[in-house]
């Protein structure tokens, strides 16, 4: 009797040491659980891993403009443009507080804007759907009429007004003063599809050598360019025959990035041809930039805006800022930036980990 009392209690010590065991296992189990939740909870898959913040730091309602479709900064640094398609213009200053806003007429849609100088004077000039690039001095708007289909883009190059449009075609127009207008435009290229964006590098400040023009087949040419306005054979690249979105010349001059319709983001030696594949998304690549630091500021048609090493390829920060495409990013600083949505959207994001 002695015996089976004892063998009870030692099934019962071992019975009650296996549920003690089970208890902890399960406890250990459940914490585990919600400090995982926590994690979940506290972690957003729209920022890089190690991104402790978001990059925005303002945000301003501009929905009542419409669609964005580009971004400027003057060469001084001191004032930023964002273009609408319905052919409005709103300025801003370094500060990104508004200043003013301009409306152009008999314009039908607004494509871009980018700032220059004409003998040494603050221009902007704008590319419009009837065929014309509007100079504003920023007292008056000349129209310059320049092609018989829509002006996709257009700049000042030494001087004179280059312009791409719709029908393939790129045109240099020497532009006169008092009143501003064109007294001689020469044709410089002509090739099949939609002659979408332009982009310039130089050697000196003053002296643009090197100009590009991308098409919606996925051609680039460049031409060289002296100070007389005179052109070379031009070179041709085509790297992904997929329609660009954005392209622009590293600050060396040395290589393009282009951001393609399929989503690549390609680094384009224009002196050998060779070209890579930095990036790659699931969406449109709609605009970049980049700053003096080599560091790549991408927006695509998903609302992540990305930062990418061009030294390194590894994407340093990204973030989904917006529901909607990015339609327009620059930077104003080397840690600053502006990026516009789809929807008229814009905001100011600061790189807060480089």
């Amino acid at each position: 009797m002695l015996n089976l009392i004892n063998h009870k209690s030692i099934s019962h010590r071992q019975d009650t040491c296996f549920t003690g065991k089970n208890i902890l296992s399960r406890s250990s189990f459940l914490f585990s659980a919600f400090m995982m939740s926590i994690i979940a909870l506290n972690f957003s898959p729209s920022l890089a891993w190690g991104q402790e913040k978001s990059m925005v730091v303002k945000e301003i309602d501009l929905t009542k403009y419409g669609t964005a479709g580009s971004i400027d900064v003057s060469n001084s640094k001191q004032q930023i443009v964002i273009t609408f398609n319905n052919c409005n213009l709103v300025f801003f200053d370094y500060n990104f507080n508004q200043e003013n806003e301009l409306s152009l007429t008999n314009c039908k849609r607004l494509f871009r804007a980018r700032y220059g100088e004409i003998n040494q004077q603050k221009v902007l000039v704008s590319s419009i759907y009837t065929g014309q690039s509007m100079i504003y001095d920023f007292k008056d708007i000349f129209p310059i009429p320049l092609h018989k289909a829509a002006v996709t883009d257009s700049l000042i190059v030494n001087n004179d007004l280059l312009s791409s449009s719709d029908d393939g075609s790129v045109k240099l127009s020497q532009l006169s003063e008092n009143p501003l207008s064109s007294n001689n435009t020469t044709s410089l290229y002509q090739s099949t599809g939609v002659a979408r964006n332009l982009a310039v590098t130089s050697k000196t400040n003053s002296e643009v050598n090197k100009v590009a023009v991308s098409y919606d087949t996925g051609e680039i040419t460049i031409f060289d360019i002296n100070q007389n306005a005179t052109q070379t054979k031009p070179q041709t690249f085509r790297s992904i025959p997929s329609r660009i979105n954005t392209f622009k010349f590293t600050p060396d001059g040395s290589k393009l990035l282009i951001g393609y319709f399929t989503g690549e983001l390609v680094e384009l030696d224009v002196t050998t041809g060779e070209s890579k594949t930095l990036l790659k998304v699931d969406s449109w690549l709609n605009s970049l930039d980049i700053n003096s630091q080599n560091l790549v500021l991408t927006g695509d048609d998903e609302g992540f805006v990305k930062i990418i090493s061009l030294e390194t390829g590894q994407v340093i920060q990204q973030e989904k800022i917006s529901d909607n495409g990015i339609n327009a990013v620059a930077f104003t600083v080397d840690q600053t930036m502006i990026v516009a949505d789809s929807k008229g959207m814009i905001y100011q994001l600061e790189i807060s980990n480089f």
